[in-house]
């Protein structure tokens, strides 16, 4: 199909509509405007010419026999959500029914890495093919950084050299999921391996096109594809012995900010410091909107349920010495 034939495709122009809409209000939709992108593909390929369909929308979110229940539900909603804003411009359009699939927004239970995980991965990242080996040292160096600093890895892709540089120690987060810039002070130990990796990377590309600051192979930018696709097969060093595919969910870059999130919370715990005072810095340092955001990322792990148990015998210890009523 001619790019002429797609801008005169009705469910087409509706979507790229709607993005430009949403975008116009702040939202930066990445990943739905992908989706709804797929939606109108998937139109075409359908010869489907006329106003969006419920019975459409359900085949696009069955389109493939591999596709989890969460995934066609999640595709469900989009349609959905798109399909109501369509109706107000096109009143033919059927807004398709939720929950057919089940719920697309359950919590799933992150994997959280300790330190010799993390090691090991950076290590087999290192080892990665790389001709100029550029990119098996960003990738290492980029797993390290989102382990120390719980950055979103579209975050850390986003990052230019002044970011880095442009204060000793300082990290500067500009592109970020809800606009908000922040500064995130940075251990001594990251700002060394920063700095170690900055000088290979300026011996090994000496005259860069771009001021990202990662890296990849012959001098581009270090992308989120280029990442999420190296760890997911450097990933596999985590599999259990003898193990070909994993018992759950395999390991996310994300569930890297997730194990940022409870590892410091355990710290916290175990230096004697209130969590409770202290979890609006946590929040803030990962660019939550909200301190209940920040709560979605502090799985119930062993450490932390062992901590607070023993806090809170502690506390009844303490009440039972006192001989009040509590």
């Amino acid at each position: 199909m001619t790019p002429d034939t797609e801008s005169s495709h009705r469910i087409t122009r509706q979507v790229e509509a709607y993005i430009a809409f949403k975008r116009g209000l702040g939202f930066q939709l990445a990943v739905e405007a992908d989706e709804l992108r797929r939606f109108a593909a998937f139109a075409r390929r359908q010869h489907h010419e006329g106003p969006l369909t419920a019975a459409l929308a359900l085949a696009w979110a069955q389109e493939r026999p591999h596709y989890t229940r969460w995934y066609q539900a999640r595709r469900l909603e989009v349609a959905h959500r798109f399909a109501v804003y369509a109706q107000i411009q096109d009143v033919e359009t059927e807004v398709p029914p939720r929950g057919t699939f089940g719920s697309c927004h359950g919590r799933t239970t992150p994997y959280l890495f300790t330190l010799a995980e993390v090691q090991q991965v950076m290590q087999a990242a290192q080892a990665l093919p790389s001709p100029d080996g550029l990119r098996a040292q960003a990738l290492s160096t980029a797993i390290g950084l989102l382990w120390a600093t719980g950055l979103r890895p579209s975050e850390l892709c986003s990052l230019m050299r002044e970011d880095v540089n442009k204060m000793p120690g300082i990290l500067h987060v500009r592109k970020t999921k809800f606009t908000k810039e922040r500064a995130l002070p940075l251990d001594a130990t990251v700002v060394a391996a920063l700095q170690q990796y900055a000088a290979f990377r300026d011996v090994q590309c000496r005259n860069p096109k771009t001021r990202h600051f990662f890296l990849s192979t012959g001098g581009i930018p270090l992308t989120l594809r280029h990442l999420e696709y190296g760890f997911t097969v450097i990933r596999r060093i985590l599999l259990p012995p003898g193990e070909s595919t994993w018992p759950g969910r395999a390991p996310r870059l994300y569930d890297l900010r997730h194990s940022f999130a409870c590892a410091t919370i355990q710290r916290w715990y175990t230096e004697g410091i209130d969590v409770n005072h202290h979890l609006l810095l946590l929040s803030t340092y990962l660019g939550h909107v909200k301190p209940s955001d920040t709560y979605w990322y502090l799985t119930g792990t062993p450490e932390l349920l062992a901590l607070a148990t023993e806090r809170f015998q502690q506390w009844a210890a303490n009440a039972a010495r006192k001989g009040g009523d509590h």
